[in-house]
């Protein structure tokens, strides 16, 4: 998590796994990505509930916020696999989910084969706040599914830094090994 050191303000990041090109835990994520294995993401974020509840780093957030999709990517896949690791993280911690904070407010190209800084130009902007004094002095938890550059991390962070005292932690199913 090197990668985000000094550019955004967070109190704790963390992944469960590491993502090894054609390893288990890539053979894992692809199944909730690509196909059609909602389970498998609901399963990975109890795993991951269970971890953030027994880690003396992190301390209970008040939400959990799940890295949003466009409606148009919603619609093709059918759901947020962010939002079902955030549903196992909630199932095991019991730490409610907000959807409706953080919105995806326009779909962008896939980032699979863009370099880091191209990337966070690429999602800068595709993030919207809405009802954000709802998050004013709070602790939040968001979780996504792979950090690989940071960079849509980066920009959803950004974001919700500006809101008055809001505490930020992040976690990962998995981080990239380059």
């Amino acid at each position: 998590m090197v990668k985000l050191l000094g550019r955004v303000s967070v109190e704790h990041v963390a992944a469960l796994h590491y993502f090894i090109k054609k390893g288990k835990i890539q053979k894992l994520v692809h199944a909730f990505k690509y196909k059609n294995k909602p389970q498998v993401a609901i399963l990975m974020g109890r795993m991951l509930g269970i971890k953030y509840s027994e880690s003396l780093l992190f301390y209970t957030a008040d939400l959990i916020i799940p890295i949003p999709i466009h409606y148009a990517r919603l619609q093709q896949r059918g759901y947020n696999q962010s939002y079902l690791i955030a549903k196992g993280v909630s199932e095991e911690t019991g730490i409610p989910i907000s959807q409706k904070v953080l919105i995806k407010n326009k779909g962008i190209v896939s980032q699979t084969n863009k370099k880091r800084d191209e990337r966070f130009v690429n999602v800068l902007n595709t993030f919207d706040l809405k009802n954000s004094e709802t998050l004013e002095g709070k602790s939040v938890l968001i979780v996504d599914d792979v950090f690989t550059t940071g960079a849509t991390i980066e920009a959803a962070i950004t974001k919700l830094q500006n809101i008055k005292g809001i505490k930020i932690q992040v976690a990962f199913i998995a981080m990239a090994v380059d």
